[in-house]
């Protein structure tokens, strides 16, 4: 591995670090050792990372229509920014840029609905196909649309209106 490409896997991690994300997401897009990582996280964030299991999909862990709708946008911008064809894998860095695109389109002070692991999982659904999108009759918007999960097939945006 030459010089500048350790360079780029270690600017990944740091990005993603950055963002919470777990660290054996940070080490599946890079290939840093674990524990390099884990010194890494504790530098950056002065604490030790948090444990806990991977999400398996969107659609199990989204519970609110809010959170839909956030995965949608972020899903958006993620294909935008990867391009209409899914690869074989995630794109890291398609996803770091199109999550820190999804920070900034939100209010100010806001926290967001969807944090990166969440986002990780969206990418992930989306290339295996346990998630597509779905246009609305109603409001014209294209959804993410879920196939596991309790959500059901309704759009978010029309479901968040009907509450306001």
């Amino acid at each position: 591995m030459s010089t500048l490409e350790r360079h780029h896997r270690f600017a990944l991690a740091i990005r993603l670090i950055g963002h919470h994300t777990k660290l054996s997401i940070v080490h599946a897009a890079t290939a840093v050792r674990l524990e390099t990582l884990r010194r890494l996280y504790r530098e950056i964030h002065e604490r030790p990372p948090r444990g806990g299991p991977l999400a398996n999909s969107v659609g199990t862990v989204a519970k609110t229509r809010g959170q839909q709708a956030h995965a949608s946008l972020f899903a958006r911008l993620y294909l935008a920014r990867q391009g209409p064809v899914l690869d074989q894998a995630i794109d890291y860095l398609a996803l770091t840029d199109a999550y820190d695109l999804y920070l900034a389109l939100l209010p100010g002070g806001s926290r967001p609905l969807l944090p990166i692991n969440l986002a990780w999982a969206v990418a992930s659904d989306l290339r295996s196909g346990q998630a597509s999108f779905s246009r609305c009759p109603r409001c014209d918007v294209q959804y993410l649309l879920m196939h596991t999960g309790s959500l059901g097939l309704r759009c978010p945006i029309c479901a968040l209106y009907v509450r306001a």
